[in-house]
């Protein structure tokens, strides 16, 4: 089919939706009228014919395959930054591990017990000259890179937790999108929000978040 022109699609909704309204409007055990009898009614007929053609079965067809591949699309990017962030905190663990471990063999067997100045800050901004032995320097390092691969380490367990929340979240929540029309019907708004609620809340526990109130 041709291409959609979606501002056109989009003034033609805009356009029915009044139409749409007036026409429930209508009395339920009316017989069936004629185009004049509901423009009699204020029912505006060519916004509702412009909708029908432009929204027509080929429409609706490509907007949901396009909705489709931007969600693929959308996934695939997603496991791409996953799997790059994940890949980036391996080497920062591995490259920290590895540094804290030559820290350590300095420490014990190639650095002498000589001491060298030091500068540092106190509380109050002032600096102080002091000493401090290069084996001692070399295992307080190796202890602050010990406790950045820890911190490392937990933020990368974190993101998989929140992936996996995100990824059952949007499976839950498309779900509920494909059910909101059935059976030629609306699902009750309460329904959908009652649904929604609980997906949320279902998301918030699996990635261990406390709901307030609970």
């Amino acid at each position: 089919m041709s291409e959609i022109n979606y501002q056109a699609l989009r003034e033609a909704a805009e356009r029915a939706i009044p139409a749409m309204e007036r026409l429930l409007m209508l009395p339920v055990d009316d017989d069936l009228l004629s185009e004049q009898e509901l423009k009699d009614y204020g029912v505006d007929i060519d916004a509702l014919n412009a909708f029908k053609f432009l929204a027509g079965p080929e429409t609706v067809l490509a907007l949901l395959d396009e909705r489709e591949r931007n969600q693929q699309y959308i996934k695939s990017r997603d496991q791409e930054n996953e799997d790059i962030a994940l890949t980036v905190g391996k080497l920062l663990i591995e490259n920290g591990q590895l540094v804290a471990d030559t820290l350590r063999h300095l420490a014990d067997n190639e650095i002498d017990s000589d001491y060298f100045a030091i500068t540092s800050t106190n509380e109050n901004g002032t600096e102080i000259d002091h000493e401090m032995a290069i084996t001692d320097y070399a295992l307080q390092a190796a202890g602050t890179v010990d406790e950045l691969v820890a911190a490392l380490e937990s933020a990368e367990k974190r993101i998989a937790e929140l992936s996996a929340s995100h990824s059952k979240l949007r499976d839950t929540m498309a779900g509920i999108h494909n059910t909101i029309r059935m059976d030629g019907g609306y699902t009750p708004l309460a329904a959908i929000l009652n649904a929604a609620k609980r997906a949320y809340e279902e998301s918030a526990s699996a990635a261990g978040i406390r709901i307030k109130g609970e």
